[in-house]
């Protein structure tokens, strides 16, 4: 179920004047229901509803979608899309896709003794000039020594920096979600030391290229799921093997 995760009221409460009796006033009366519509690279599907007293509230506000009732597939269900309201039209809020999540408790299922964990956070620019933030996490198969970790992480940063910059926001992010981008970088980190997993576990996008800043405000969130296809790794990437099933 998709959820509302910036808050800001739409409007500022008036306070009574000493003396006089406050009028109560029903807010809902004046807020109409509003379709969250996925942007082109998700068949724009409908993927959940929101209220708003007007269309301007609704600009802005950024909804968390569980990738699992986005595609239909049980083997996504840890991984989160962020999409921000970037337009309306009529009864429908038009979203862009802003980032992604994958849940800490995933990722901590998987990390055992006796094993190096490599994090590295950096900021890319994608072709079309957007800034993103990523975060990336290697986990190896053994503990490795403090050389092999240094070259893994310089490998990380120079790979998803170059991956960024030869793809358009829209494409990078659908690499990022969807794990081809990490399909990738297994296959190349494991040229340094073996690894059993490589996750980019979380993106944001810092700076949109040419795209207005809307303000965000709170609203009741009603999900729907969608179905569709995702994006398949390329041709002669392997996947990686789902050591950690969640029940």
């Amino acid at each position: 179920m998709p959820s509302i995760i910036e808050e800001k009221s739409d409007t500022k409460e008036k306070q009574p004047k000493a003396g006089k009796k406050a009028r109560t006033v029903d807010k809902w009366k004046k807020k109409q229901w509003y379709q969250l519509v996925a942007p082109a690279e998700f068949d724009k599907k409908v993927i959940g509803e929101t209220v708003a007293e007007k269309p301007k509230n609704l600009l802005g506000r950024v909804v968390k979608v569980n990738l699992d009732d986005l595609t239909g597939q049980r083997l996504k269900r840890h991984i989160s899309v962020l999409f921000k309201v970037s337009g309306v039209e009529g009864n429908q809020a038009r979203t862009t896709l802003v980032g992604h999540g994958i849940s800490g408790g995933f990722m901590n299922r998987l990390v055992r003794r006796r094993m190096s964990k490599m994090e590295v956070t950096q900021t890319v620019q994608t072709v079309d000039g957007n800034k993103v933030k990523v975060k990336s996490i290697a986990l190896s198969a053994r503990k490795l020594r403090r050389k092999q970790e240094s070259a893994i992480i310089r490998e990380i940063r120079d790979k998803v920096e170059k991956g960024a910059a030869k793809k358009t926001f829209s494409q990078f992010s659908q690499e990022l979600v969807f794990g081809v981008l990490a399909s990738k970088m297994f296959k190349q980190l494991a040229k340094i030391a073996p690894l059993k997993r490589f996750e980019t576990v979380k993106s944001q996008l810092l700076e949109e290229k040419g795209a207005a800043r809307g303000e965000s405000s709170a609203e009741e969130t009603v999900g729907r799921g969608a179905d569709l296809e995702p994006a398949k790794p390329e041709a002669g990437q392997p996947e990686q093997s789902e050591d950690a099933a969640q029940a």
